[in-house]
Formats: C-alpha cells, sequence, structure tokens
C-alpha cells in the first residue's frame, strides 16, 4: 500500500480514503469509479437534507439561521 501523502483524507476510521489531488476515492481497498462516488455523496446529501427537514423554511432565507 502506498504512503498517505497530504492529497489524501482519511474518513470513517480510515474505512474511506480520498486522494484530492487525483480525485480518486476508495471504499476499504476497493477504489471507486467517479459515477458511483458521485451517486454516494448525492446520497450522503441527501440524507443530511432528510436530516435537516424541519429546517427547510430557513434554508434560503437571508441573514444569520438560529
Amino acid at each position: 500500500m502506498e504512503a498517505l501523502s497530504h492529497t489524501h483524507r482519511t474518513l470513517a476510521g480510515g474505512r474511506v480514503r480520498i486522494d484530492t489531488e487525483r480525485r480518486r476515492m476508495w471504499l476499504g481497498s476497493q477504489r471507486l469509479h467517479h459515477g458511483l462516488t458521485g451517486a454516494l455523496l448525492a446520497a450522503f446529501g441527501l440524507v443530511l437534507m432528510a436530516h435537516d427537514w424541519r429546517d427547510r423554511s430557513v434554508w434560503f432565507a437571508r441573514g444569520p439561521q438560529e
């Protein structure tokens, strides 16, 4: 396995690795295709949106949101 450089980020206890320079993502030891990576990130965004659904009235409101 290659040494991690400053362009690599690890998430989820090292199970997810992201190479920001080469725009690559690994889940475990499997490198993900860019389409699958996009789908996973979109799904994550949907999960976050569902989590904050009660606050949807202020998503696009101007000013501080409290």
